[in-house]
């Protein structure tokens, strides 16, 4: 398996220096040479700079295709027992992967540096600015933490693992499909604005996208919901590129966030995601929040499915919170 690997890197280091500053060796980079149009190689050159600077051991892998960051992942963690950090350099999706190969593995630590169009994990759980605070959290010995945190299993007809931030079922993911799937999105990561590609597509979807019922099952009871915009499960506040939806989100408190967004008409639709920006949106009379452990959704018409940016499935989806599940490294609060 490691022999699909583009490249393996693994440097020199100072045992004395290693002793003195208590810099880890099981450190490991998984590089995503596809995100942002290539960009990633550009920040990962500066990672490179920085860690040979610093004298730093470490091991890079970069993803030839999907599916390739799990599996490395699942290779880097199987051979060990020791705590292993590893860091994904690419968006949520690439994230999203290593999160599913890192999940059955407890010596596994978790972080990021933001290399991706959305960047949801590092704004809402690892809680850093940029890709140099990130860099500086992975190798300061005194601001970072290693948390424990939740994160959700998954099941749709198509497939099953585990997400971090969130999934979303309804406009959420057919936009998720289109911006992923869209020639525009290089052009806005080629102008660093990449966030702004999930607006783009909304306003183009807005007067298109054919609302539908949804039934709503949370720990037991049910809810039916009628021209349903979009249904997301939350794990943390934000999703979309740094669109705050869920502010009640907590990802150490053992329960999803449920936001239901349905009955409204398209221009009030819009007033919605205004009211985002302060919590508001919470206040509307067709915007519905629920707390809970264990939810299933079912659509009445095919609609697709996203968890963390990724596209898992179609009109039908479980899931359950797993409580501390997975080790990550994240700012002092």
């Amino acid at each position: 398996m490691w022999m699909r690997m583009l490249q393996k890197k693994e440097t020199g280091f100072d045992a004395a220096l290693l002793k003195r500053a208590g810099i880890a060796k099981d450190l490991y980079f998984i590089i995503n040479p596809a995100a942002q149009n290539n960009r990633s190689l550009k920040i990962w050159k500066k990672v490179e700079t920085r860690l040979l600077a610093e004298n730093i051991a470490y091991q890079a892998f970069h993803t030839q295709d999907k599916g390739h960051a799990k599996q490395i992942t699942i290779d880097i963690l199987s051979k060990t027992d020791r705590e292993t950090t590893i860091i994904a350099v690419g968006g949520d999706g690439t994230l999203h992967e290593v999160i599913n190969g890192a999940a059955g593995y407890p010596h596994g630590i978790i972080a990021c540096i933001p290399a991706g169009s959305g960047n949801d994990y590092v704004r809402g759980i690892q809680q850093t600015n940029s890709q140099k605070d990130a860099l500086s959290l992975i190798l300061s010995q005194s601001e970072k933490r290693i948390s424990k945190v939740d994160i959700g299993y998954l099941e749709t007809q198509e497939t099953k693992g585990f997400f971090i931030n969130s999934f979303g079922i309804g406009i959420d993911a057919e936009i998720t499909y289109d911006v992923n799937h869209s020639a525009s999105k290089k052009w806005f990561n080629f102008f660093k604005i990449g966030k702004l590609v999930y607006i783009y597509s909304f306003l183009k979807k807005l007067f298109t996208y054919r609302r539908t019922d949804m039934t709503v099952t949370i720990d037991g009871r049910k809810h039916i919901f009628r021209k349903v915009w979009f249904i997301v499960v939350s794990n943390q506040s934000y999703f979309g590129g740094g669109i705050k939806i869920s502010p009640r989100s907590e990802y150490e408190d053992g329960r999803f966030n449920l936001i239901a967004v349905h009955d409204i008409p398209h221009i009030k639709l819009l007033f919605v995601f205004l009211t985002v920006l302060w919590g508001g949106h919470l206040r509307l009379k067709n915007v519905s929040s629920f707390l809970g452990r264990e939810m299933e959704i079912t659509s009445d018409k095919p609609v697709r499915i996203q968890a963390d940016g990724e596209i898992v499935g179609n009109s039908k989806v479980y899931a359950a919170i797993a409580p501390y599940k997975m080790r990550i490294l994240s700012k002092e609060p």
